[in-house]
């Protein structure tokens, strides 16, 4: 018998066999180390996401807290005359009275005119009641007259006065009502 090899038999070569197994483990070694790297990544982003969505709320949260502070703080300064305004009144009413019987004394006058010019810089402001259409909201009615206009406002007994919009005094009026 020869020793030669068979013509269907393929010569082996270990080498290149070891080769080819190495790119093998390598090949698979480097595709793990990717799927963890993309395991980390998608770890990463998802964190990122929960991490900017918090962000996002606390920021909402701020926004919404600084102008309710804003708000409140405005309403503070807006009002802070209030008491102090409402503490006046009596003695603008003094002043309404003064002027009324006055009649020609610019002095008296001149003073209230001062003091209403001061108090409105503050948001104070007179209701004005005659003539106008009757308002619940603005005018508290102490006597009805019969007129030939219903609900229109005939005479103003005691003036009414806002502050910053807002009623602190309602007009005492008296208020036509249609006769029959």
């Amino acid at each position: 018998m020869s020793a030669q090899p068979s013509k269907n038999s393929k010569l082996r070569n270990p080498l290149a066999e070891e080769a080819i197994a190495s790119r093998e483990r390598a090949l698979s070694r480097d595709h793990l180390r990717l799927i963890r790297i993309e395991r980390e990544l998608y770890d990463a982003n998802a964190q990122l996401a929960q991490y900017r969505e918090l962000y996002m709320r606390q920021r909402a949260e701020m926004e919404n807290y600084s102008r309710a502070v804003e708000r409140e703080k405005s309403l503070i300064t807006k009002n802070a005359s209030r008491n102090v305004i409402k503490d006046l009144l009596p003695l603008i009413d003094s002043f309404d009275s003064a002027v009324a019987a006055s009649k020609g004394d610019g002095n008296m006058a001149a003073l209230h005119n001062q003091l209403m010019k001061i108090l409105s810089a503050y948001g104070f402001s007179s209701i004005d009641a005659k003539g106008k259409k009757f308002d619940p909201y603005q005018h508290e009615v102490i006597a009805v007259n019969q007129s030939k206009d219903d609900g229109i406002v005939l005479e103003e007994v005691q003036k009414g006065y806002k502050l910053n919009e807002e009623v602190i005094r309602t007009s005492k009026v008296i208020v036509g009502k249609k006769g029959e």
